[in-house]
């Protein structure tokens, strides 16, 4: 007869004694115990990847100006992207399943950085992870070329073309 393992008992942030969880007994590694992912309504709207895309580019067509719709971009998908921070962060602390890197990432790349820059600041969320953090910056590099290239499409055909003869030179 095997015996059972003595229940652990540890604190919480309050002093309050509690079970400890058996992390191995489910999928979730923070160990809730039901095996069963749980998603929040804002974990499943991070995933809807065309809320990122479709009013700003409405906008742009509609006005046919670039401007207009890359300012509601950013103001729109930097407001989400605080949004999944905040919710990736209190997930954490909650040791529940959590939002996807690279879903962030993705929100970051499409004019939320400024919004997940604000949020990693305010929530001191995901800004010691250096790997994450060299994603984030390359996002913002990436983000902020294609938004010149679009403002200014002269110019950057221009210098495209004179990066590209001095390759050729060398």
């Amino acid at each position: 007869m095997e015996k059972e393992p003595a229940e652990v008992i540890m604190t919480d942030r309050t002093g309050r004694s509690k079970p400890a969880r058996n992390a191995s007994s489910c999928r979730n590694p923070g160990g809730t115990g039901t095996g069963k992912k749980k998603v929040t309504f804002i974990a499943r709207l991070a995933g809807f990847w065309p809320l990122a895309v479709i009013p700003g580019l409405g906008l742009s067509l509609y006005l046919r100006q670039p401007l207009p719709g890359l300012a509601l971009a950013f103001l729109l998908n930097s407001l989400l992207e605080m949004l999944f921070y905040g919710e990736d962060k209190r997930l954490a602390e909650r040791q529940e399943w959590r939002i996807p890197e690279a879903t962030l990432h993705f929100w970051e790349l499409f004019c939320g950085w400024p919004g997940a820059l604000f949020a990693q600041a305010c929530f001191r969320h995901k800004w010691k992870k250096l790997s994450y953090m060299v994603v984030f910056w390359l996002c913002v590099i990436v983000n902020v070329t294609v938004v010149l290239c679009i403002l200014f499409p002269g110019e950057a055909r221009s210098l495209v073309e004179s990066g590209l003869a001095a390759l050729k030179r060398s």
